[in-house]
């Protein structure tokens, strides 16, 4: 029988609440630095590391036109430090080929861009001018170096993610981006797809998701001649989803050459309860659907649930009550565990706790709480789950 995977992983940016002096505890177990904190994930029942990977390389402080914060936190030599801490505490580490140059996700839609690559053979012009078979042939050589890189530091890797809810593309042939492979894509916007059947899931298949299904193969492919054994997945976002929308993404992105072991959702359920009638209903919907019509099984490849309303941020309308439950630490760790207990039982391989440990504006949706000195982080209830439930079937 398999392992029920517990991606509890150290969130990328920990190193600067480390830098703010901040300490974690939980029981007798205090960590002072990134190392000692995923030990003490290991304790709490961690199966496997994480981490995020762009296609910016150097850690040298230039965004370019993106992100500052994700360029910094998300490049490839920044996180080759989260593998060479899974291969000292020999814990499996599961990359996400992000496959954007600083960021991307089902609201956020970016190109990567392979400059730092001068080993990589491409057509000398803008990404967005490439046809799909120039991508494809960059896509396989890129796979395999950073495949390379990333073994290079004696981490091993069970499971290699493409894309980060990859709903409305992947790779530069997404909604709203420029590109030779569908330039009708240059001027859609998701807010369009919403007023479709289905969210539009038919349109997208025929316009964005077959591109991407042979732009994943092409990476998995240059990733399997380094890891030959490689097993992949991907992820989507089901706040905007249908069981006949995650299933026709699912499998057009078979149909088009990438062959996945498993398939990946993000999972906030407070976050959609103001206009979702049972968000929570939907989403085991959609999980016993893909299950059944696709015979995989699902991995929560993103997940929380508040212990308090959300204070400040990007994020401070995720935290709608769902029926039956508080938005409480107590019900942070019930909800969490009926959860996986329904999960373990369904289809689902495993679940990851999203930056457990950021305790900036995400803190509610963190495993932490920060005492009034700011000082101290002190673990909820929430992170007592997942040992009480690997002693269940």
């Amino acid at each position: 029988m398999m392992t029920f995977r517990v991606a509890l992983s150290l969130g990328q940016g920990i190193q600067d609440y480390f830098n703010k002096g901040i300490i974690y505890k939980h029981g007798d177990m205090i960590a002072r630095n990134p190392e000692d904190l995923m030990k003490m994930y290991i304790d709490a029942g961690a199966t496997e590391m994480y981490v995020r990977i762009s296609t910016k390389r150097h850690n040298d402080g230039n965004a370019g036109s993106g992100s500052p914060y994700h360029a910094r936190v998300h490049n490839l030599e920044k996180s080759l430090d989260y593998c060479r801490v899974a291969a000292k505490l020999k814990i499996p580490i599961n990359p996400e080929i992000m496959l954007a140059y600083t960021y991307m996700d089902f609201g956020v839609q970016e190109a990567p861009d392979f400059k730092d690559y001068p080993e990589i053979s491409k057509p000398n012009k803008p990404w967005a001018e490439y046809s799909l078979q120039e991508m494809n042939e960059v896509l396989e050589q890129y796979g395999s170096l950073v495949a390379g890189e990333i073994l290079s530091t004696g981490c091993v890797v069970d499971y290699w993610n493409l894309g980060n809810e990859a709903n409305y593309g992947f790779g530069g042939v997404n909604l709203g981006l420029k590109t030779a492979v569908n330039p009708a894509l240059e001027n859609k916007k998701a807010e369009e797809m919403y007023l479709l059947p289905e969210l539009g899931a038919d349109w997208l298949t025929g316009n964005v998701w077959c591109h991407n299904g042979h732009m994943m193969a092409a990476l998995a492919k240059g990733i399997q001649k380094v890891a030959p054994k490689a097993k992949f997945s991907t992820h989507i976002t089901t706040s905007v989803c249908t069981e006949y929308y995650i299933t026709t993404y699912f499998r057009t992105l078979k149909e088009n050459g990438f062959e996945f072991d498993h398939v990946g959702i993000s999972f906030y359920p407070t976050s959609v309860a103001a206009y979702i009638h049972d968000p929570v209903g939907n989403v085991k919907k959609m999980i016993e659907t893909v299950h059944q019509q696709l015979g995989v099984q699902v991995f929560i490849a993103e997940y929380s649930y508040p212990s308090e309303r959300m204070k400040s941020g990007p994020f401070k309308d995720w935290d709608h009550p769902i029926p039956g439950y508080e938005v409480t630490p107590e019900d942070q760790a019930r909800f969490t565990a009926d959860f996986i207990t329904w999960s373990k039982k369904n289809g689902v391989c495993g679940i990851r706790p999203w930056g457990p440990d950021l305790v900036g504006d995400w803190e509610p949706m963190s495993m932490f709480s920060l005492d009034l000195s700011g000082k101290i982080a002190t673990a909820k209830p929430v992170m007592d789950v997942f040992n009480q439930i690997s002693e269940s079937p």
